[in-house]
């Protein structure tokens, strides 16, 4: 055989041989959460099959391997799978991919740290704005559990990169992530993604209170509002959404956070006009909404409790809403009126409570109160008392309310702000390190804002043990 033809085969092996990276170091972790969840009258009475009473369990179950392949670079991959008990042939089953990340330490220079890929773990202050993990906005449709419980979802990330500058005391983060890439086929009108652009900026700085401030940028993108077929006036929805956030410890035991942020940009409405060209496109107004926040926590040191560990938490959330969501006055460019409701963003807060299954996180005053204390070792105990009123009154004789298989109803409201409160009453034990039992009860009692027909007190209990390996 000619030498040259030997040399060329020669060449083709070696480099369509598959190459390895050295692993410096391989750890795996995961857990199985098993939990019976009980409830009942989500629906407020409003009679809506299905909906009224729930008893199940379920279980959800992560594997995760993360590899250091060398001092600077890491990989992490992470399986998951959640499905009720003795599931029905329509419920999917399937494992999926929830984790899967590289990550570059000193990439370039030495401050900065590269993530790119699936990511579940990025959150900023007390995760009013923005949480990877939020359930509500992000909730995984391939979830076994999506049509009976969503909001206990464990199945949440976005895809996306987000680079790390370390100057400690001072920490930059810059992310992209795309939200949802709808049309990838190549069709002409794929011009329709969401994407969020964000940085944060936090401060330590380094006195006796454990002072922090932070500040943020945040912007969504959402071109599927766009129609290619009749362009004008169509416009993306966009949210703009900068905010600032301060936490610090005056005395010992005590914690005070603030934190304010607003929302800037263009909000699409359902509703369409009719463009002087005679197209057909969507109504739009400009964006002026503001959340706020206050925390203050509180461990009590008198010495005849202070084995108890008790900690006292107040919070205070204020979002805004919209005197007139369903006005459709504003022409595809006019901004006669403007919409001044908050979007939720990718919050995650209020988890596992009754309110935040059925209400999204805008047009409300939440005041939280809550005791927790170890009365026990090994035993953690709360007690959380929630009362909710809303910004603007709805100017609807009905609105949506949101139920745990992802659906809404709609519920029959009066003029009255008045949402009504809850109680929420929690118990962890620490089995050992690695196991904990925790049961959660909570009651929600409608206020004034809803009508006799649907006005019946919804509850539920969520027993559940966790085994962390």
């Amino acid at each position: 055989m000619n030498k040259k033809i030997v040399l060329a085969l020669l060449a083709v092996v070696i480099f369509a041989m598959p190459a390895f990276a050295s692993v410096q170091n391989v750890k795996v972790s995961g857990d199985v959460d098993s939990t019976w969840l009980l409830r009942e009258n989500f629906d407020l009475g409003a009679n809506i099959i299905g909906d009224r009473y729930q008893n199940l369990f379920i279980t959800q179950t992560r594997l995760r391997v993360d590899a250091d392949l060398t001092d600077n670079v890491s990989t992490s991959v992470g399986l998951i799978n959640e499905r009720p008990w003795d599931e029905p042939t329509t419920v999917n089953t399937d494992i999926d991919l929830n984790v899967a990340n590289a990550k570059f330490r000193e990439f370039l220079y030495s401050p900065l740290t590269l993530v790119v890929g699936r990511q579940n773990d990025v959150a900023y202050g007390n995760h009013l704005v923005f949480d990877s993990n939020g359930v509500n906005n992000i909730a995984g449709a391939d979830s076994g559990i999506s049509a009976v419980a969503q909001d206990l979802t464990k199945q949440t990330a976005l895809d996306g990169v987000r680079a790390i500058l370390d100057y400690n005391p001072l920490t930059i983060d810059l992310v992209y992530f795309k939200v949802d890439g709808n049309t990838l086929t190549g069709a002409p009108d794929d011009h329709d993604d969401v994407d969020l652009y964000g940085t944060n900026v936090n401060y330590q700085f380094g006195d006796d209170w454990n002072s922090v401030a932070e500040a943020y940028f945040f912007a969504r993108i959402d071109k599927s509002t766009q129609d290619p077929a009749t362009p004008t006036g169509d416009q993306d929805d966009s949210i703009y959404l900068p905010g600032l956030r301060a936490s610090t410890n005056p005395i010992k035991g005590l914690n005070v956070q603030g934190e304010v942020a607003w929302q800037r940009g263009n909000k699409v409405l359902t509703q369409t006009a009719v463009s002087k060209a005679g197209f057909s496109v969507e109504q739009n107004q400009n964006r002026e909404a503001i959340a706020a926040q206050g925390i203050i926590n509180y461990e009590v040191q008198a010495d005849s409790v202070a084995k108890y560990k008790p900690v006292l938490t107040g919070v205070y959330t204020y979002v805004s809403g919209d005197q007139n969501p369903n006005s459709t006055t504003n022409g595809p460019t006019g901004n006669k009126e403007v919409w001044t409701a908050w979007d939720p963003f990718f919050e995650n807060q209020g988890g596992g409570t009754i309110y935040n299954t059925l209400f999204d996180l805008t047009n409300v005053h939440i005041a939280v109160a809550s005791l927790s204390m170890t009365p026990m070792e090994d035993v953690t105990t709360k007690v959380t008392w929630t009362g909710m009123r809303l910004d603007k009154k709805i100017d609807d004789t009905s609105f949506d309310l949101r139920q745990p298989d992802g659906g809404t109803i709609d519920i029959e409201n009066s003029s009255d702000l008045d949402v009504g409160y809850e109680i929420d009453a929690e118990v962890v034990y620490d089995y050992t390190e690695d196991v904990q039992i925790g049961l959660n009860c909570g009651w929600f009692n409608p206020g004034d804002l809803f009508r006799s027909v649907n006005d019946d007190m919804a509850s539920q209990a969520i027993l559940h043990a966790n085994v962390n390996f």
